[in-house]
């Protein structure tokens, strides 16, 4: 038998036990987002995107815009910043601009943040996580040139030869005025998968190729991402060793139907 000492720790070890299995256990928001991304142009007065409360008890919304973790003053506000929202119920977050200090020739990149705020619990003992929603928030001026939909075929690419500590690299150019957000990248077929993300508006992203051991011209298969949130068919692009990047040829990665 346990004495009042050891039905104590017993105790301790179950609730720590408990909430390491709750802390291990996959957590998803009740709360979620009518898209992907906003983008707010510059002659609208505000954008718009809707949040709805697909769980089974309110919760209290947070919404605000940083320009990167720790930058919390960016020239917008959205409203409401604080809500209630219902369960099954739907609210509209309305995101504008206050101030007229961004770059006018290229896009600017800044992050929605949606936090979900459980109410208090009755019970005691009870793990509760305040999970948020985090996307990306582009302003986008009148004035810039080309569409977004084909700056991906602006792109300047080239595998640029290191030395023997250093190895090669892959380096990609963005000369258009808009952000590029890749989803998939694979070198030679799968070889190597790069964890790229988002080349910035007339600027560059440099990746180390360690799948590459010498120098030669290497397969480069990507997708990225459209206006609407939606994945643009997979492309291929033959990047030759070079000391400068160049503008390449995209070819269509051709799918295989399998007939039932």
């Amino acid at each position: 038998m346990l004495n009042k000492n050891g039905l104590r720790l017993a105790n301790k070890l179950l609730l720590g036990a408990s909430l390491v299995v709750c802390a291990a256990a996959p957590v998803f928001a009740s709360v979620t987002l009518g898209g992907t991304r906003v983008i707010l142009g510059e002659q609208d007065r505000e954008a718009s995107i809707p949040v709805k409360n697909a769980g089974r008890a309110p919760y209290v919304i947070q919404a605000w815009v940083d320009a990167g973790e720790g930058k919390t003053k960016t020239p917008f506000v959205v409203t409401p910043p604080l809500s209630r929202l219902d369960p099954g119920m739907e609210n509209i977050l309305r995101i504008m601009r206050i101030s007229n200090n961004l770059p006018t020739d290229r896009e600017s990149v800044f992050w929605l943040n949606v936090k979900e705020i459980p109410e208090k619990a009755k019970e005691d003992n009870v793990l509760q996580i305040a999970m948020r929603t985090r996307i990306k928030l582009f302003y986008r001026p009148s004035a810039l040139e080309g569409k977004p939909a084909e700056s991906r075929h602006q792109l300047k690419w080239a595998v640029i030869p290191g030395n023997s500590s250093t190895g090669s690299v892959l380096k990609i150019e963005n000369p258009t005025p808009y952000y590029i957000t890749f989803t998939s990248f694979k070198i030679n077929q799968g070889q190597q998968e790069i964890n790229a993300q988002m080349v910035p508006p007339k600027g560059e992203s440099v990746y180390s190729l360690s799948s590459v051991n010498i120098q030669k011209d290497i397969d480069v298969r990507f997708t990225t991402i459209n206006d609407y949130g939606g994945e643009t068919p997979e492309e291929r692009a033959t990047v030759p060793v070079a000391v400068h990047p160049i503008v390449l040829p995209l070819e269509p990665v051709k799918t295989l139907t399998v007939k039932q």
